[in-house]
């Protein structure tokens, strides 16, 4: 009565039940699923160990720049609001912000995935050509909406304007620019996007890097006003990664998003996210916020979710005809 089971199931029964295909098929499935959940777990932990590196190294250099702007001031008497408030630090505390960004990036990068055989793209190869047609891309995508938030009526053209103060703030807007398109493609294209794809794929790669840099806006003035901004976001956010995906690196999404914000809020004087900008061409909102994007600025458009679509088509119909070209070849 108190016999082992063993003794009624012969070691041949057992090798029998374990070769079943049906329990092995399982066992699989159960440690791909295990395998899968470590996987996102190591994801979530490294971004946000890279969020840890990113605030530590922005808020030391903003401490930094406090000091500066403190001892800029003879008397050395400023109060806290004097220093938040002053032009210096506003500046500076910018800076700090796109520094921290990208020092935390490649902080994170070098101690975790250097030795892993996958880059941020920031390869010197083509760098010249790629961040050209991005630019370029860019500039006509973000030109041809506006043209076409003008055309139905979304804005007004009130005056141009050209002076040696506006030149050096335009001057100032761009590398501040420039900041913006190497921090926020370092990080969303670059390390997020490279670090999905290497476990999960390209298509996995892709979507996180989009729906991520989408959501990095969510606190931009009319950010949430209407379901338009954050469907164009998405929208730039796929065109940004598929650009990523298939010039085989960085610099021609930094060269699509520095053109298409500069040309946007520096050039043909929209909000750029809802933030405005010194610029060129001085417009006023007027008719429907669904064709002027009201305070959100063009990304806020019908227009431009129309234009981004057509963008993302184009670009993929390109390189899929050229990776056929080199096929055949």
């Amino acid at each position: 009565m108190h016999k082992s089971i063993l003794s009624f199931v012969s070691w041949q029964e057992i090798g029998d039940l374990f070769s079943n295909k049906w329990l092995r098929r399982e066992w699989n499935l159960i440690e791909v699923k295990k395998r899968k959940s470590l996987s996102i777990l190591t994801i979530v932990g490294k971004v946000l160990l890279t969020l840890v590196f990113i605030v530590v190294i922005t808020v030391l250099l903003s401490v930094a720049a406090a000091v500066v702007a403190i001892l800029r001031h003879p008397d050395h008497d400023i109060s806290m609001a004097g220093v938040a408030g002053d032009p210096f630090f506003i500046k500076a505390a910018l800076w700090a912000q796109i520094i921290g960004f990208i020092s935390g990036v490649v902080l994170s990068y070098a101690i975790f995935e250097r030795r892993k055989g996958w880059t941020l793209g920031l390869q010197a190869h083509l760098l010249g050509r790629r961040f050209g047609e991005g630019f370029a891309a860019g500039a006509l995508l973000i030109t041809i909406s506006s043209a076409g938030i003008w055309l139905l009526g979304g804005i007004k053209i009130v005056s141009y304007q050209w002076t040696g103060t506006l030149g050096l703030e335009l001057s100032w807007s761009f590398l501040l620019f420039v900041g913006v398109a190497v921090n926020e493609e370092l990080f969303a294209r670059g390390y997020l996007q490279g670090l999905v794809k290497e476990r999960f794929g390209a298509i996995s790669g892709i979507t996180v890097s989009t729906v991520v840099f989408a959501f990095l806006h969510t606190f931009n003035p009319g950010m949430w006003s209407s379901p338009l901004p954050i469907m164009n976001l998405l929208l730039a956010g796929l065109l940004f990664a598929l650009s990523r995906e298939y010039s085989g690196g960085l610099w021609m999404p930094i060269g699509m998003h520095l053109s298409w914000n500069f040309f946007q809020g520096c050039i043909l004087g929209f909000e750029v996210s809802g933030t405005p900008m010194p610029s060129l061409i001085k417009t006023e909102i007027q008719g429907a916020s669904l064709i002027s994007g009201a305070d959100f600025g063009a990304e806020g458009s019908l227009v431009t979710t129309l234009i981004l679509i057509l963008g993302i088509v184009l670009i993929s119909t390109y390189y899929q005809k050229r990776a056929g070209k080199m096929q055949m070849n």
